[in-house]
């Protein structure tokens, strides 16, 4: 048998939308902070593609639980940007939790996942998917 590093374990955003009918809860999240306002109406992540997976379009790498509103507009290595809108509300140090929309690439960036059970970090698992070489 063969699963999916990501999908298979943690679900995500991307399969809640394509199969609504499938009762799974989604597991992973994504902390990042706001690090500093650019303009007026935007915000800069500490979410770059070191942190979330960035082969899907930019409207559709992460969603945001405590920010439906902001809009990703770019992202760097280091840094996502959104779109926050006129008299936004966000500072520095926001923290904002993320869905991932495709988790199985972003699976590959961490080295270990922290449990959590009614509001508590509880454990982590050791991602072992990601330890992979090429034996000749």
């Amino acid at each position: 048998m063969e699963c999916s590093p990501g999908t298979f374990i943690f679900w995500d955003k991307g399969y809640t939308d394509l199969c609504p009918e499938q009762n799974f809860l989604t597991a992973p999240l994504v902390i990042t902070r706001v690090i500093s306002l650019p303009t007026e109406t935007k915000l800069c992540l500490d979410l770059g593609h070191k942190s979330v997976a960035a082969e899907n379009e930019i409207a559709k790498r992460v969603f945001f639980l405590n920010a439906p509103e902001l809009k990703a507009v770019g992202q760097s290595e280091e840094h996502l940007v959104v779109e926050a809108g006129a008299n936004h509300s966000y500072k520095v140090g926001d923290v904002l939790y993320g869905l991932p929309i495709h988790i199985c690439p972003t699976v590959a960036l961490y080295e270990r996942a922290l449990t959590v059970n009614d509001n508590v970090v509880n454990g982590e698992w050791m991602i072992v998917a990601r330890d992979r070489k090429i034996s000749i």
